[in-house]
């Protein structure tokens, strides 16, 4: 074998190694989108304190900005300037804590809920895979209790 064509075939083999090792170290997404203001002090504060563990699953690093997920997207927690819940939507608080159900993202089994009157905002997606969706929100809701009130919910479901 020539020393060009010997050249060319280590050449090939470190490549793929190379690309084989970016796939093994790459974060993933979890079909996840940051919110806006995801990167701010706020979110990072309350990302990292977002438990290990949640809904039965461990927790997964997404490589958005404000966002935690657990599972294989079973359980997503998002921060940000979210606000596509209606004002007029009725909420339920959980440990001092309000929340008002999404519907638009609401729907299959799949339950997203949306902290009422904190900025930024809190936003926490459990799929259908999670029997007690319920018991999800009470643990996030001490953890997002540090996010600045800036109201309460009028209309209490």
């Amino acid at each position: 074998m020539t020393s060009g064509r010997r050249l060319a075939q280590v050449g090939v083999i470190a490549a793929c190694a190379a690309a084989l090792a970016a796939c093994g170290t790459s974060s993933r997404s979890y079909n996840v989108s940051g919110a806006p203001g995801g990167a701010s002090a706020a979110c990072s504060s309350l990302v990292s304190k977002a438990p290990q563990k949640l809904g039965g699953h461990e927790r997964n690093d997404s490589d958005q900005k404000g966002t935690a997920v657990w599972g294989d997207g079973d359980v997503i927690l998002r921060c940000g300037n979210i606000s596509d819940v209606p004002e007029s939507a009725e909420c339920t608080s959980v440990k001092g804590v309000d929340w008002v159900v999404n519907a638009k993202k609401t729907h299959g089994g799949v339950k997203t809920v949306l902290t009422y009157g904190r900025s930024p905002a809190a936003e926490v997606t459990v799929s259908e895979r999670i029997k007690d969706k319920d018991a999800v929100i009470g643990e996030m809701s001490p953890i997002v209790s540090g996010l600045a009130k800036q109201k309460t919910c009028a209309k209490r479901s």
